[in-house]
């Protein structure tokens, strides 16, 4: 596994973060090298997976053995009160074997005529002499019986105490297996970590390529439409004529509550133009609160028009318009939910319904 890890640190390339906005060749160099990274992850991925599953094959195995090492403590504690009890009957039936023994020898000791008139008949004195010599020699055979058994229960044991010792050697190489696996799982995330992170980093920096992109054609795009008339008509979104949201009370799509709505929307896609309704003087040329992008322009008549939520603006303070010129760019800014246009009409500070007005 140690060899395995360190293939994929040597080919795990952490490439470098600094950055100069060039041309096409760096984007596709930062898009090789993406894709070169996820691929990577995806080997690392395959290979934790892996690991995981041995790991969770390892801790079962343990359990299993542990469950055995329990097991047999429960055999051989029973297996030692068997060698015990069994220890207790031999010395009991030593002990009443011996006063037999020592009843019988005290008895031939005063000899056979004192044993003779001791009984009451010759009949009864061999009959005597014989049921203790078989009580003796029963006596022996149980001892023997016992001491059989006593043998027998210690081999147990023994065999026992070596399946125990066995297992307690298993589970140790099961443990250490268990911890080389751990290791090598935590140095596999760590690679993966440092690749989710260097990914991060290249999906930034294409970010701030396609970014400078968009703010360059932005540019060239708002100099071509900067001054010009590209309507002349008073329909604020040429070429998008729904009304999404009319003016009004209404539920409020981000806030969920009944309130007024001080315009109408006019959704288009992202960049589309929005023009001056009538000519003018631009008198708010920024950012609005919820409006977000906004602009607000003071017509000749004297009511003022408001853009507002667009993703660019195309006049400034200050600057006279014409009716049909290009404003702003049509975008989601602010408090919105998507691109549309908020266009209003306000006469004497006060919002009013804009249709009739264009």
């Amino acid at each position: 596994m140690k060899k395995t890890i360190s293939v994929v640190t040597a080919c795990t390339v952490l490439f470098s973060t600094s950055f100069v906005y060039a041309n096409e060749n760096d984007t596709t160099e930062l898009d090789n090298k993406l894709t070169q990274n996820r691929q990577e992850q995806t080997t690392l991925e395959g290979k934790i997976k892996n690991l995981d599953t041995k790991i969770l094959e390892i801790e079962k195995n343990i359990s299993e053995t542990n469950n055995k090492i329990v097991g047999l403590d429960v055999e051989i504690t029973k297996a030692k009160e068997e060698i015990k009890a069994l220890e207790e009957n031999i010395k009991k039936n030593e002990d009443a074997l011996g006063k037999r023994l020592k009843a019988i020898n005290g008895n031939y000791s005063i000899g056979y005529m004192k044993v003779i008139f001791s009984s009451s008949s010759i009949s009864d004195f061999f009959n005597n002499v014989y049921v203790v010599k078989q009580v003796v020699e029963q006596d022996k055979d149980i001892l023997k019986e016992l001491d059989s058994n006593k043998l027998s229960i210690e081999e147990k044991e023994k065999d026992l105490n070596s399946k125990k010792s066995e297992q307690e050697t298993l589970k140790s190489s099961l443990v250490r297996d268990n911890e080389t696996m751990q290791s090598d799982k935590s140095e596999l995330e760590s690679l993966k970590s440092a690749l989710e992170a260097e990914e991060n980093s290249l999906e930034n920096e294409l970010e701030e390529i396609a970014a400078e992109a968009a703010r360059q054609a932005a540019m060239n795009s708002s100099d071509e439409l900067s001054g010009a008339v590209i309507s002349n008509g008073s329909w604020p979104v040429p070429g998008h004529s729904d009304i999404s949201s009319p003016y009004g009370y209404r539920l409020h799509p981000v806030l969920n509550v009944q309130k007024m709505h001080t315009g109408i929307d006019i959704p288009a896609p992202t960049g589309t133009p929005a023009v001056a309704t009538d000519n003018g003087t631009v008198i708010f040329s920024g950012t609005k609160g919820s409006y977000g992008n906004t602009v607000m322009i003071q017509h000749d008549d004297g009511k003022v028009s408001l853009y507002a939520h667009n993703s660019q603006l195309l006049v400034s303070v200050g600057q006279r318009v014409q009716k049909g010129q290009a404003v702003t760019k049509i975008g989601s800014t602010g408090r919105s939910t998507g691109p549309h246009l908020h266009f209003e009409i306000r006469i004497n500070g006060k919002h009013t319904n804009p249709v009739p007005y264009i």
